[in-house]
């Protein structure tokens, strides 16, 4: 299945057809309001999406006529646009499912753009009808064969489930299918396949689950070491995790490697603060805190070859109150060491930590 579709692009492709062509009013202004969107999708401008979107659905429909694909996936491009308060959002996306499950029976991926969207408004309200509609389109697209769409399907199924207490256990039970699918008809290095590991190894840390979410993500890192020669955003995001994963179980050595991995793949900056993959937070000292007391501590490190702090100096501080504290938060820190002619070397950098207390 095309993947582009798959991904929910917030454009959608047009096809040329003859009414097209039979009107050049109709057209050129068509052209220009597509473009005033395109335009608006790239500068990220909210108000001038929506304004130029509905244009080019006004006339896209006109142009087109209402039943066609093109005038579906111009709504499509509309409805997205709009917040999730707008009504008129929902009362569009269930007029062009109506017409794309009764004049486009083919278009299964369009009905999936359409419903998508839909059951997240719906959810709350419905959460039974919300992922029934998802794990309907999952369970066609796995019988035509189309296990990537499958995939997706099921899995955008299982992150609205996610959402509610009441409908974890589902959530869990769409996972698996997931799980199965990429198993048997997807590889490891499937975009897709990754992007589920990813998305369940946060499931897992934000249920604490730490020993399955490292297990998801050392899969990852594997799966790039043994088969792909490149760098992606899912293997640095792996690493990353894996080093907070590590650091809380109190597994520093195993954070390390990812640690140095990290550091091969994001040069160092030496014009800029470096940001810490770990950061402990440092405890409020209660003697600043019953003087209702805000500071800041400014301090020079080293980074180790392994990315560890080391060689801690006070540089200046508010008060000296806080000083002890900010020490010994930063000396659990980890970076991604710095590294030339391609090995680690240690690095000297800065930060500064603040406290703030609220005053009434």
């Amino acid at each position: 299945m095309n993947k582009t579709l798959i991904a929910f692009s917030i454009f959608s492709l047009l096809t040329t057809s003859g009414s097209f062509a039979s009107n050049s009013d109709l057209n050129s202004a068509f052209n220009k309001h597509y473009k005033a969107y395109k335009a608006a999708v790239q500068s990220g401008d909210k108000k001038a999406l929506e304004n130029t979107a509905q244009k080019a659905y006004d006339v896209g429909k006109e142009l087109y006529g209402k039943h066609d694909i093109n005038t579906v996936n111009l709504a499509i491009n509309y409805a997205t646009s709009m917040s999730n308060s707008n009504p008129n959002k929902k009362a569009l996306l269930e007029e062009i499912l109506m017409i794309t499950k009764e004049h486009h029976t083919d278009k299964l991926d369009v009905v999936f753009n359409i419903t998508l969207p839909l059951a997240k408004l719906n959810f709350k309200e419905n959460r039974r009808e919300s992922l029934n509609s998802l794990e309907d389109i999952a369970e066609q697209a796995e019988a035509k064969q189309d296990y990537e769409f499958a995939s997706v399907a099921y899995l955008e199924a299982a992150k609205l489930a996610a959402k509610n207490s009441r409908t974890v256990g589902k959530a869990k039970k769409l996972i698996r299918k997931t799980d199965e699918i990429n198993k048997a008809h997807l590889p490891e290095t499937s975009v897709q396949r990754l992007s589920t590991d990813i998305w369940v190894a946060a499931l897992d840390e934000a249920r604490n689950r730490k020993s399955a979410a490292i297990e998801r993500l050392e899969h990852i890192v594997n799966v790039f070491d043994s088969n792909l020669d490149f760098d992606h955003p899912f293997e640095l995001s792996a690493h990353s995790k894996l080093v907070n994963l590590y650091e809380k179980t109190r597994q520093s050595d195993k954070a390390t490697k990812h640690c140095l991995a990290i550091a091969k793949m994001v040069p160092w900056k030496d014009s800029q603060e470096q940001e810490p993959l770990y950061r402990a937070h440092p405890e409020y000292p209660s003697n600043m805190a019953r003087k209702m007391k805000s500071g800041w501590v400014q301090l020079q490190f080293t980074v180790s070859k392994s990315g560890f702090v080391k060689d801690i100096e006070v540089i200046d501080s508010s008060e000296k109150g806080f000083i002890k504290a900010s020490i010994k938060a930063l000396e659990q820190w980890r970076y991604a060491p710095k590294f030339e002619d391609g090995k680690p070397v240690e690095a000297v950098s800065t930060v500064q930590l603040d406290y703030v207390i609220a005053k009434n």
